[in-house]
């Protein structure tokens, strides 16, 4: 019987390069409507939070906010949103996605559910619930440590 360091050994990298691969499969398939996984996963949390600052998506996407600022300089040129001014700070600029973003928000869904049964090839519908079950499990139990560590930073 492997130990459980053996079944674990490469789990992390096995789970990265499957986001990975996930990415670049979606932009393989996004390609013919411009977007790249970054655009589309900022159209997503737009589409849950239209009107953030640069600095909160940056947060949501757990990325830096100059890479904010030039990705959504990019969605921009590209007509995906709009930036306005903040009327609650005079220095910060809200997001907002443009009516062309939210009609690519439909297809981009469909897209997505075409590469999510690329991955699950093969699978039985039990065995696909079990998997993203044990990943949310996963999820809630690293989201719970993270939080309360940083409950004791602060």
């Amino acid at each position: 019987m492997a130990s459980p360091r053996n079944t674990l050994n490469g789990f992390g990298y096995l789970l990265n390069d499957t986001a990975r691969l996930l990415r670049r499969r979606f932009e393989q398939k996004a390609g013919d409507y411009n977007i790249t996984s970054a655009q589309w996963r900022a159209m997503a949390q737009l589409s849950r939070n239209d009107g953030l600052t640069q600095v909160a998506l940056a947060h949501l996407l757990e990325i830096e906010p100059m890479s904010v600022c030039r990705l959504v300089d990019r969605m921009e040129a590209g007509g995906f949103v709009v930036r306005q001014p903040d009327p609650a700070d005079k220095r910060a600029k809200l997001v907002y996605l443009t009516e062309r973003s939210r009609e690519l928000l439909d297809v981009m869904k469909v897209v997505a559910a075409e590469v999510y049964e690329d991955a699950f090839a093969g699978f039985e519908e039990d065995e696909r619930v079990r998997l993203v079950g044990t990943l949310n499990r996963i999820n809630a139990n690293l989201s719970r440590v993270i939080a309360v560590r940083e409950e004791e930073i602060a």
